[in-house]
């Protein structure tokens, strides 16, 4: 069933070219190829209004009070996130390491840039407080599993966890004031960014293969990606030339190492020098990290104030949207396993999707980029059509390409929720300058 569009699709809104071509096929990496592209003043084609009342009522009247109901823990702190999506039962009370520091971080940043309720700061105190129980030694990872009264599961932890819980403490502690925990913060995030840079370091990277090889000293796009929305979100409130340090390590060794420079996409795994290993990985694009990535390149440019990083990583954003789109089925693709023989997994997942719709906001809200305004319809429209399901507690996470079936047993409570936030507070932005572009990054070029 059709979901309702929030797109205005009359030729005075934007022109029936750009509408027509869709933004995963566009002929074209730069908005200079879009014709008729409307005012260059106001933001043309969506409902502001409309859509902020959506993302609103998707926030607050349906997965807050479905995330009070099923997943958080009020009596033992934390999340319990393996659930039905359909009816809202569990089907385990376990918990992650990965899951605490995300779920921690969605509520305190609830807190500080939605809405100040106590309830959402008590939260992430809650889950704050379980899982610093078991904060490991210096140069260990978090462990990764936990029953709910607290028990350590058996398993090996990674890095992941570490950082996740840093960029959860770090946003808590703007939430509560209580300084100590940002200490506590950067500490784990030093420590991890240490434990990468061994040569030794290891970390398989097994969602190209259980059988892809390991690389000594590997460096992964997705700690990369981890480190820097971490080092952001610390950066947004407090100045460390430490932290800072590590955001230009990460910026540098996405957009000009990890980045391909004869496909133009953006490589998983390097060897430790940032060199492209000479093994499957040369001709492995995790495209689901790559588009996430480079919205939070963008994000970084935006709070610096860095113009021409923004423009070369939005340019990069579209060249992976595009790539990564079916042109048969919509959506998008997470994983193109060999570039030159355009090997794809062909499953869909929702924070795929949501990280497109967080990129495409972004772009419209600071430059008014058709192709981006052409793309977030595109994308609202499939995502509302294929993974909302009316009377279901919970947006699905995923599927097979067609969405025929689909994946029940999740939660999702960190890609959902900062997607739902982030596009909730640009529209409130753009509605407030009257929609007008912020001109911040200047226009599309």
């Amino acid at each position: 069933m059709k979901r309702k569009t929030f797109l205005t699709t009359t030729a005075a809104a934007l022109s029936a070219g750009a509408l027509g071509t869709a933004c995963g096929v566009f002929p074209g990496n730069s908005a200079s190829s879009v014709s008729g592209s409307g005012s260059s003043d106001n933001i043309v084609g969506i409902d502001l209004e409309q859509v902020r009342n959506y993302y609103n009522q998707e926030l607050f009247d349906r997965y807050l009070p479905n995330m009070e109901r099923s997943v958080v823990d009020h009596q033992h702190g934390g999340f319990m996130c393996d659930v039905n999506i359909k009816t809202g039962e569990r089907n385990s009370t376990n918990k992650s390491a990965w899951y605490e520091g995300r779920g921690m971080w969605a509520y305190a940043f609830l807190y500080n840039y939605v809405r100040q309720s106590s309830e959402y700061l008590e939260v992430a105190r809650k889950s704050k407080d379980f899982i610093l129980r078991h904060r490991p030694t210096a140069g260990q990872f978090w462990p990764p599993s936990y029953s709910r009264e607290g028990e350590t599961r058996s398993g090996n932890g990674n890095i992941y966890g570490n950082l996740f819980i840093s960029e959860g403490l770090a946003e808590y502690a703007f939430a509560s004031g209580e300084e100590e925990y940002f200490d506590i913060a950067r500490e784990i995030m030093l420590d991890a960014m240490e434990q990468y840079d061994r040569p030794d370091y290891r970390y398989a990277i097994t969602y190209l293969s259980p059988e892809a090889p390991d690389i000594e000293g590997v460096r992964v796009l997705g700690h990369w990606m981890v480190l820097l929305i971490g080092s952001t979100h610390m950066l947004m409130h407090r100045e460390d030339p430490a932290i800072r340090e590590i955001s230009d390590r990460s910026i540098d060794a996405i957009m000009n190492h990890h980045l391909n420079s004869e496909y133009r996409l953006l490589n998983e795994g390097l060897n430790h020098d940032l060199s492209v290993p000479d093994n499957e990985f040369s001709q492995f694009a995790y495209m689901g990290h790559g588009i996430e990535t480079l919205w939070m390149v963008m994000y970084e440019a935006v709070r610096r104030g860095d113009s021409r990083l923004f423009e070369r990583s939005a340019a990069e954003f579209k060249r992976h949207v595009n790539v990564a789109h079916d042109a048969v089925y919509g959506g998008y693709f997470r994983s193109l396993d060999h570039v030159d023989n355009y090997t794809w997994k062909v499953d869909k997942v929702l924070w795929l999707q949501e990280e497109v719709l967080i990129g495409t906001m972004m772009m419209i809200e600071h430059t008014n980029d058709p192709w981006a305004l052409n793309c977030f319809r595109e994308t609202l429209d499939y995502v509302q059509e294929y993974f909302v399901h009316p009377g279901y507690r919970f947006w699905s996470t995923g599927g097979d390409r067609k969405l025929e079936e689909y994946r029940m047993s999740r939660a999702e409570h960190y890609h959902h929720p900062r997607h739902l936030m982030l596009n909730l507070l640009a529209l409130e932005r753009m509605i407030d300058r009257g929609g007008i572009p912020s001109g911040l990054m200047g226009s599309p070029s």
